[in-house]
Formats: structure tokens, sequence, C-alpha cells
């Protein structure tokens, strides 16, 4: 045991010189475990946390503190309220245990120095994980199991989570406490099967050995076997992130969404759990029906809309955007420009008026009537306009949208209609509507960039002067 566990060591980047915080509740397995650290040479510092879940967890603290003591190994403790915590954040007992203990191992360890956080977990660990993920109806990232080394981790981005055991079965750990004189603490909790892990430890597990008694081998090769299947997989997903990701902020994440539609299902699937791993490392699981639900919306050929994933997560199309945030108020404005709601700015001609985030409106009297009037009518960009200059009222004024504001569309045969149904139809950003900037002649809206002309100041071959207008960044350059 002591040859298979250095050789996952050093697999893992680990050397004996490094410091090792090691778990401990002091069972049998996390005994073992620090053991055999130390007797092999390595530094370790043991870390216990008391759940303060049972009568006995006192003593089982100072049962650890005293083995400690007598190896000469260095002992931190802490004591928490797991029933208080699961409380307060709707957690069962054991998902609020299991998130505290965490917390305390990778805090320590950074603040320690040390290398790694290392836990007991078992060979049979490993079996009652897989079926719990399998019970659940998970996929293969779940299917796969635990892994002898994760990083980055839910707790941290630099310090890696060990599972030197993971190919040891209780009854080898059993054996080598005994063989070394090594009396762990009994946790009588664990042979309470209202626990989910307990019921299937006491009851599935050994329901499974009459159908085959080689099934604890079996599911751990079958795990195997996912794992590197499930890593050829994620290299797909890594290659298909760093091309579609076109936005990424803490808040929020955007993709291409025409790049995602081209994915195959499988990796379509596996790309949305990674956008919500990154919102939500420390989540257990994603179910199926969450899934689903996010793939079939970004399938989904609408242009616009939104879906509720999980934990407050949505998922919504924007263009040719798919963005996911908890809050679409967190969403840049950048990309649009954009004004106060109740500025009003003058614009002269010529000049150039600076708008928020490097956005800027330009008015210039065209030099060339002839060319003006020909690329008026040849127009396809909808950030620039030309206008008949006698038609218009100088200062030009930019301002916001108010409440019944209407245009009188060019093309529309003098009817009119309501800017927000303009917005609304040429599926401009809801977001950036309220604070989209138009551009107004006297109490007349003459432009809305990116949208709409007024056919009242239209340039025709009649027209004598014509001034140009454009909507950009940086068009000082």
């Amino acid at each position: 045991m002591l040859d298979n566990i250095a050789n996952i060591l050093r697999e893992c980047k680990l050397q004996q010189t490094d410091r090792l915080l090691v778990g401990v509740s002091g069972g049998p397995d996390s005994l073992c475990l620090l053991h055999l650290l130390h007797s092999s040479g390595y530094r370790v510092i043991a870390a216990h946390v008391n759940h303060q879940l049972r009568p006995e967890a006192d003593q089982e603290a100072e049962v650890v503190k005293h083995f400690t003591t007598k190896s000469g190994i260095e002992f931190i403790s802490s004591s928490v309220d797991v029933r208080k915590y699961a409380g307060a954040h709707s957690l069962s007992i054991e998902e609020a245990a299991r998130t505290l203990r965490y917390h305390y191992l990778f805090e320590q360890a950074a603040s320690m120095g040390a290398a790694a956080v290392l836990v007991a977990h078992t060979a049979d660990d490993q079996v009652e994980t897989i079926l719990m993920h399998l019970l659940r109806g998970s996929g293969l990232s779940g299917l796969r199991g635990m892994e002898y080394r994760t990083l980055p981790n839910p707790w941290s981005d630099h310090i890696p989570l060990i599972r030197p055991l993971l190919s040891v079965w209780r009854e080898q750990i059993l054996y080598y406490l005994a063989e070394n004189k090594i009396i762990a603490v009994t946790d009588q909790s664990n042979l309470d099967t209202t626990y989910f892990r307990n019921r299937l430890r006491h009851d599935l597990v050994p329901s499974l050995y009459s159908y085959n008694p080689g099934v604890r081998q079996n599911l751990v090769r079958a795990a195997l076997i996912m794992r590197d299947d499930y890593l050829v997989l994620q290299q797909m997903v890594d290659e298909t992130w760093e091309v579609n990701l076109v936005r990424q902020a803490p808040e929020y994440l955007a993709f291409n969404r025409s790049g995602i539609l081209e994915l195959p299902t499988s990796i379509q699937r596996y790309f949305l759990r990674k956008a919500i791993a990154y919102f939500l490392p420390g989540l257990p699981d994603v179910d199926f029906e969450c899934v689903e639900r996010g793939l079939k919306f970004l399938v989904e050929r609408k242009p616009a809309g939104q879906v509720d994933l999980i934990a407050g997560l949505c998922l919504f199309r924007e263009g040719e955007l798919f963005w996911l945030t908890a809050s679409r108020d967190a969403l840049p404005l950048t990309d649009y420009p954009s004004i106060l709601p109740g500025e009003k700015y003058s614009v002269y001609v010529p000049s150039m008026l600076s708008l928020n985030d490097g956005w800027q409106i330009q008015a210039m009297e065209a030099s060339d009537l002839e060319t003006a009037i020909r690329e008026s009518t040849q127009n396809q960009d909808l950030y620039q306009a030309w206008v008949d200059a006698n038609e218009i009222e100088l200062p030009l004024t930019v301002r916001c949208r108010k409440a019944g504001d209407r245009i009188q569309p060019a093309g529309m045969d003098g009817h009119s209609m309501k800017i927000s149904d303009l917005m609304i139809n040429l599926k401009l950003p809801k977001r950036a509507r309220k604070t989209w900037p138009l551009v107004c002649s006297g109490d007349q809206i003459l432009w809305v960039p990116g949208c709409r002309l007024s056919q009242r100041a239209q340039v025709s071959v009649d027209s004598r002067s014509v001034v140009h207008l454009t909507l950009g960044r940086d068009l000082s350059t």
C-alpha cells in the first residue's frame, strides 16, 4: 500500500518536502491515510472539523488530537454549527457538513502554505459515489466518479484536492490499522440509513453482490473507462469554448450562436454544463432536465427569448449571441450607444458629439453633393445617414426616447409608428432601448441610428445641401 500511495502522490505532482494538509475525522480511512503519509516521511498537517452533530463529537476531536500529539504531527481543528448552516442555506445536513468542512480545509491550506489538501476517500467510496450519480441520472461527468487529483476545484484554483486512497478497499484499510495497532473512532451515524449514502452502503451494495460478487471492481473499472471518454469530450469542449466564447466577466458569459448550433448534441450538453459550472463551481449535480431545457432553447430558431436554468441562472438570446447570467442588469451596455435618460445634447454642423463608452455622433456637410446623393440611395449601413440640410432645424438634438415618441420611417408612404414598436420589430436589444440615442430635428425624430431614417428629411435629386450623420466609435481616427 505504501508504494502505491507514493506513486499516486508523485503522479499528483507532490513531493515529500511539500506540506500536505490532511482532513482527519478520526475514522479508519483518515487515520490510515495520516499514518501512511507520516510514516513515509511526508510533512503532514492534520486538520479536524467538529460538525457538532453528535454528543460524542467532542470526544472524537480529542481522540484525533491525542493521536497526532503522540505521533508528533501538527494538528489544527475547528468547530462548526452544521445544522444552523444547513437551515440558513436550505441544504441537507450532509451537504452542509461537506461545504463547511472543505471551506475550512482549503482556507487553512492557503494560510499555512500547504501544497495540497488530502482526503481519505476509498475505492468503496468511489463505488457509492458512482451509484449515487447513476441513480440521480448523471451523465459521464458523474459516472466517472472521483479523481485522484482535482484542480481547479470548487474551493481553489491553485491548491489541488488529492484522494490517494481511491484504489484502496476498506478491508485493506482495516487490515493496515490492525497491523499497526491503530484504534480508530467508530462514527455511529455511518449506520444511520436515513442518509442516502448509508442506504447505498448497507442496503444496495450488498444486494448487488447477489447478482455479481465482482460488482464493486466492475463499477470502478467502468468509471475509469468513462473518465477517459469524458476527458476526450472535455478536450473537444475546451477547444470549442475558446472559439465560441465572445464575452466573459464574473457576472456573465456570451457565446456565438452559430458556432454552438454547429456542435454535436453531446458537445452542446457539456458546453452548457461547463458554462453553468463557471457560475456554480460547487454545485454537486446539474440535473438532466436543466441541461435539456437549456439545450432546447439553444437549438430553437426564435430570434429572442430566455429560459431559466438553475439557481437563478438565465440563458437568453440577443441577436447572434447567447448570454448566460443571473441578472440582465449585470450585462454590459458598452456594445451599444447610450445616453442618460433626461439628457439632451445639441449637434451642430460640423461637430462631433461624444457619448458614453467611446461612442460618437458626427455631423458633417457633404462636400460632394452628387456623391452624397448617390451614397444615400445605395446605403446599407444603418449607422450612417444622409439628410437634406434644407429640411432640418439646426442645431440637431440628441436624446433618449420618451413615451409616445413616433417616427415616419422612410419607405412607409408617410405612415408613422411608435419608436418602441420600431425597436421591437428591428430586434434592438431590450436592455439597450431605454438609453438608445435618437437624433431629432426640432420636435421631430429625424434618425434612429442603427434602425431607420425619417422620410421627412430624405435626400433627393433636388437636394442642394446634404448633411452626413454617423454613429460609431473612434470616428475622429
